[in-house]
């Protein structure tokens, strides 16, 4: 399991909607679903677990996402998508998709074509770029289905929301599910696929806070220690400063670094006027 993932808690529904959506995608029904829930909710998890499910079964990746931080990129979360199919897609096998390569080849240049008998979409052609980038995912999803992450839309890029929007109306022509997360802060991206859902054309996966049972199974997964061995106070602290978003910046022990105690005092330990109580410290 990389670095900083944890076992999945608390979400069987949406991984249940997912996977089935999954399943659907390589039966050649394409659709588009977005998780949607506020900082450190876990929907960053929940996209990689579901990069899980379809790498399991064959299912081809793309994975996309926008940013914050530095000059900002135009495009970046399609380009990174793009760039991330480079590597099993050759630029031979692009000719099936014509004059669209063309289009892909602004955001890869490697697949650009130098043939001036070919004709070229306008480089400002948002509409040929998005139609190129949903081709791309049938051609790589051919037989297999295709899963087109793209994390952070709420920093995405007034250019990357029109494709979006083509896309997330579209994708059902191919084998593809496309999966988006975003924040519920106000803004176009939020705009963007309430309206799809509103018109049919996309699901919302709302992430809600964990219930106390859930974040108690999340604590004892991030401190390798039996959820029932943490102390109830514990719990009411985290409950207390999360509201059931372990990720909160306002939780207590958001990093999961703060010692707690895990299980009662040893046999004979005592407290008050006969000593200090000594209890096993969670792991680290």
């Amino acid at each position: 399991m990389p670095m900083g993932v944890t076992r999945l808690v608390g979400r069987t529904d949406e991984v249940r909607t997912l996977a089935r959506t999954l399943a659907a995608t390589r039966g050649g029904d394409g659709r588009a679903v977005f998780l949607v829930g506020e900082p450190g909710i876990g929907k960053s998890r929940l996209a990689v677990a579901t990069r899980d499910l379809a790498s399991a079964v064959g299912t081809r990746v793309l994975h996309g996402r926008g940013g914050a931080v530095g000059p900002a990129i135009p495009l970046r979360p399609l380009r990174e998508a793009l760039l991330s199919v480079t590597a099993v897609l050759a630029p031979a096998d692009l000719d099936v998709l014509g004059p669209y390569r063309s289009a892909l080849a602004r955001l890869v240049p490697d697949w650009a074509v130098d043939d001036p008998s070919r004709p070229q979409p306008p480089d400002h052609d948002l509409l040929a770029l998005a139609e190129g980038v949903l081709r791309l995912t049938g051609l790589a999803g051919r037989g297999r289905g295709c899963l087109l992450v793209l994390e952070d839309l709420h920093d995405a890029d007034s250019p990357t929301l029109a494709v979006l929007d083509y896309l997330v109306d579209n994708v059902g022509r191919q084998p593809t599910t496309l999966l988006g997360t975003l924040r519920t802060d106000a803004g176009p991206a939020l705009d963007l696929v309430r309206a799809a859902a509103r018109r049919g054309a996309c699901r919302l996966v709302p992430l809600g806070p964990l219930d106390p049972d859930g974040l108690r199974q999340l604590a004892g997964v991030r401190l390798d220690t039996h959820p029932d061995e943490l102390p109830q106070p514990a719990i009411d602290l985290l409950w207390a400063g999360s509201g059931g978003n372990p990720g909160s910046p306002r939780t207590p022990s958001a990093n999961w670094s703060t010692p707690v105690c895990c299980g009662p005092p040893p046999p004979g330990g005592g407290s008050g006027a006969s000593g200090p109580t000594t209890r096993r410290p969670c792991p680290p």
